[in-house]
């Protein structure tokens, strides 16, 4: 297993207290639509193992980045 890559499903936690889970790639772009969570502060993106990702889709759904926040920043 690659520890260095986010691991499905991935869970948004939103500003309402809403969470929505996404299984795989093609959940997510059909979903969730436009996101991104380095503009959404108060949105927290996690993996399956509960490590904090960054999440964009684009606004043609097509996702952007799926990638672990390091610990440094």
């Amino acid at each position: 297993m690659d520890n260095s890559q986010p691991i499905f499903p991935i869970s948004v936690s939103f500003e309402d207290g809403s969470v929505e889970s996404f299984d795989d790639i093609l959940d997510l772009e059909t979903n969730l639509e436009m996101f991104d969570s380095d503009l959404s502060p108060k949105c927290i993106a996690t993996d399956a193992l509960g490590r904090r990702i960054r999440l964009r889709i684009n606004n043609v759904l097509v996702l952007e980045e799926l990638s672990l926040i390091s610990d440094g920043l």
